[in-house]
């Protein structure tokens, strides 16, 4: 019974080893949490960058278009005035301003309905992998999960 009561302390020490174990564990789960963390700020960072250029672009756009209708506006306002002079020349020359302007401002206006169409949505990739994240964490911690995990991964954790 004596060497039974000797190998309660000796048990009693293999004890002791898991819980250094669960600290490096947990410090890894940090630092694998903290990477994350930061790989996906820096998906929103650039994703933001993006966006604002996009932003900009549509702005410049739509200034370009204001900017020529409202060139046809103040044209059509002429031609009325002009339409009562005695010369025919002055009113083709302002009825061909209105149509070139009003072309310049419709093509400015089509060519941002186009970027606008082909833009993605802003921040889509970093909520995809947000989501991705969310998955892998509610599906990750389950039994059947972890139970298909290779072991090559398992033999990494500790």
């Amino acid at each position: 019974m004596s060497n039974g009561s000797k190998r309660l302390p000796e048990d009693a020490s293999v004890d002791l080893r898991p819980a250094t174990g669960v600290r490096e564990e947990l410090a890894q789960m940090g630092a694998a949490f903290s990477s994350l963390l930061s790989s996906r700020l820096e998906l929103a960072r650039l994703e933001y960058v993006e966006a604002h250029r996009q932003t900009t672009r549509q702005l410049i756009h739509l200034a370009l278009a204001a900017v020529f209708l409202w060139m046809a506006f103040i044209a059509a306002n002429v031609l009325l005035v002009v339409n009562f002079w005695d010369t025919p020349h002055r009113i083709e020359m302002l009825i061909w301003m209105i149509v070139v302007y009003f072309v310049l401002g419709t093509l400015v206006l089509w060519r941002l309905a186009v970027v606008r169409k082909r833009a993605s949505k802003p921040f889509s990739a970093t909520l995809a992998e947000f989501e991705k994240d969310r998955q892998w964490l509610t599906t990750g911690l389950s039994p059947a999960a972890r139970s298909s995990i290779p072991e090559r991964e398992e033999s990494d954790g500790g």
